[in-house]
């Protein structure tokens, strides 16, 4: 992770199936260390759509994103982790709560893909929730999205 997740939605026109074009609004989720940094990425990473224009940017609350580099998997989820720890001081259980969006083809696949990558961890720890997002792709600093590629 390079920076901090924002959320950014853009304005865009889209080809549809039947060739005539639509003006649709995408969800990203962008690493940048700022705001202005957000902005300038998803522009320059959408600007082979033609005309973008930025509708919001807000924080994504992305403790971790899990892609599992399968083509086949076109859905982003939100799931949400309570993290359970031993407050060794207080002597009492702690839950830490983190949000982890995985890329997966389904709900079971993200709950598999969330199982395989938590599989790992020595804290316990129980999925509260699993939610199908908008988002359209998640742009990590160093790793340019598929359709930048295609410049």
């Amino acid at each position: 992770m390079y920076g901090k997740w924002f959320e950014c939605k853009v304005s865009l026109k889209r080809t549809l199936d039947d060739g005539t074009q639509k003006q649709v609004k995408e969800s990203y989720i962008v690493d940048a260390l700022n705001f202005t940094e957000a902005e300038t990425r998803i522009l320059d990473e959408t600007r082979v759509y033609g005309d973008v224009t930025l509708v919001s940017i807000k924080y994504c609350e992305a403790n971790e994103i899990v892609d599992s580099h399968n083509p086949n998997d076109g859905y982003w989820y939100k799931v949400k982790i309570a993290m359970i720890s031993i407050d060794e001081s207080a002597g009492k259980e702690k839950k830490v709560n983190v949000n982890i969006y995985v890329r997966a083809k389904d709900f079971k696949s993200a709950l598999a893909n969330t199982e395989s990558y938590m599989g790992g961890s020595v804290m316990d720890y129980t999925i509260t929730s699993i939610t199908e997002t908008n988002i359209m792709e998640v742009l990590e600093y160093n790793k340019p999205a598929e359709n930048a590629q295609q410049k």
